[in-house]
């Protein structure tokens, strides 16, 4: 993306960007009633009360028809894999961590709201079904898949809407399958606790055997051989509600989640078209012929995906860096994960733990404001973004001086990150060379003083900072 140069007599100020020396103190504008404060505490106690009722129904119902002590044993041995399927979205998210809430939203949904009604439903239509001359596998494929899909979409569906009146947490593809996999991994969990307990229980009306091997058999189908197929069919919803994100046109953003979705329910009910035949020899061909070349395009797409943020950082804040409010370094420590670790581990060296956490919410703002500012020069219309630039902004300024006013004096930094050029003349004409004792300044230490005056206004901080508020504690202008 190009942006046009610097207005003639304003150097290093981008046209539409803030210059520090503004200022963030500005009248207060009206709050949209869907930011208001108590819809959001609204919003979480229904989200909450929904989840926690959901979640009393079909655990009510788990234990009736399992028992106690086998319900105890199919949750313990249906969490095993769970840990290592969060880690692996974790990891997905780590460049722009998505909201803890948000996360656990998706997951509670998945785990018993979803759970819930697809059993409720498919039960029913399997009845209707079985009543008509049909098949348990009719019901395994024909209902099952857009019932399981549609409920499990439903948190992203959700994001896609707050995305469009101006709550924006879905940035793109890489959020969708985050969000998507945090559904379905949930969901995944619940039904693991119906198999294994009804593997251990064993069904003599249809010849199979119980106990700890049965378990242990259906384990190592669902828990080793499959984990992730829930969150893949799901991820074809996220994929569709990320290209929904980042297009301006209305037809995208209405045929890429309901084509997203319909590609998740042909993916399902192909799986358990492949499980229903029972012939193991079916199942390992389609295993390995289709599931796991898409898996593979999936994640080689969504880790591709990922690191376009990254360029995304490197393209846009070259126009902030241009108005003075980062420095080049900046933009190279903030460009990669290795250098944004880096940049971590030396905030917890010099200012604790706090100081880490200070540098994440610093990163964190830069890369959302980053994102926003290209989706705005993608013509994706955002009424609010002049708001949310400020409030990026001053999250910024704020963590970073915060960070520097901790640092012990000549603490010195571990690492370092090459310079890089992204000023005309490579140079910008207001910055001070070695005046910025930022996570790069390369092979130095940290200065016991504050920062330039020229590089960031009169008294060397924006009036947006408020040194009293530590990291966490929801400073003026923070995000």
């Amino acid at each position: 993306m190009v942006y046009p140069p610097a207005a003639p007599g304003q150097p290093g100020q981008q046209p539409g960007v803030p210059h520090p020396s503004e200022g963030m103190v500005r009248p207060a504008p009206m709050v949209p009633w869907h930011k208001r404060r108590w819809v959001g505490v609204a919003v979480i106690v229904v989200a909450v009360g929904v989840i926690g009722l959901a979640g009393l129904g079909i655990y009510g119902i788990l234990g009736y028809s399992l028992g106690p002590g086998a319900l105890i044993l199919a949750l313990g041995t249906a969490v095993l894999p769970v840990p290592f399927l969060l880690a692996f979205f974790w990891w997905l998210d780590r460049y722009e961590p998505e909201p803890r809430r948000y996360l656990a939203f998706a997951f509670g949904w998945g785990a018993c709201v979803a759970t819930f009604a697809a059993l409720i439903i498919n039960s029913f239509g399997g009845k209707v079904i079985t009543g008509a001359g049909g098949s348990e596998s009719t019901t395994a494929v024909l209902v099952a898949p857009p019932t399981e899909e549609f409920f499990k979409a439903i948190p992203l569906f959700v994001l896609l809407g707050l995305a469009l009146t101006g709550r924006r947490q879905i940035n793109g593809v890489v959020d969708g399958i985050v969000y998507a996999g945090m559904s379905a991994v949930g969901f995944a969990f619940t039904e693991n606790v119906l198999y294994f307990g009804s593997a251990y229980l064993g069904d003599e009306e249809k010849n199979m055997p119980g106990g700890i091997t049965a378990l242990i058999v259906t384990f190592v189908l669902r828990g080793i051989f499959s984990p992730f197929a829930h969150p893949l069919f799901t991820a074809m919803t996220g994929v569709g509600v990320g290209l929904a994100v980042r297009s301006r046109h209305t037809w995208v953003r209405i045929v890429a989640p309901i084509g997203g979705l319909t590609l998740a329910v042909l993916l399902h009910g192909t799986w358990n078209l492949l499980a229903s035949s029972q012939d193991f020899s079916i199942i390992l061909t389609g295993y390995v012929v289709i599931m796991l070349p898409i898996l593979a395009v999936m994640i080689t797409v969504a880790i591709v995906l990922r690191g376009r943020e990254a360029k995304v950082v490197g393209r846009v804040l070259p126009v902030y860096a241009e108005a003075g409010w980062f420095t080049p370094q900046e933009i190279a420590a903030l460009a990669t994960m290795q250098t944004r670790r880096a940049g971590r581990q030396w905030a917890r060296q010099i200012a604790g733990g706090i100081g880490a956490k200070a540098m994440s919410d610093y990163q964190f703002a830069a890369t959302k404001l980053a994102l926003a500012r290209d989706s705005l020069a993608r013509g994706i219309t955002n009424k609010e973004f002049a708001d949310e630039e400020r409030q990026l902004l001053a999250t910024v300024d704020a963590r970073r001086q915060y960070i520097l006013q901790n640092a012990r004096p000549g603490a010195t930094m571990p690492w370092a990150a090459a310079p890089v050029s992204v000023y005309p003349g490579g140079h910008n004409p207001n910055y001070v060379s070695g005046s910025y004792p930022g996570p790069n300044y390369v092979g130095g230490s940290v200065p016991n003083q504050a920062y330039n005056p020229t590089y960031y206004g009169g008294g060397g901080r924006h009036p947006g900072y408020h040194p009293h508020h530590a990291p966490g504690s929801k400073p003026d202008g923070s995000y």
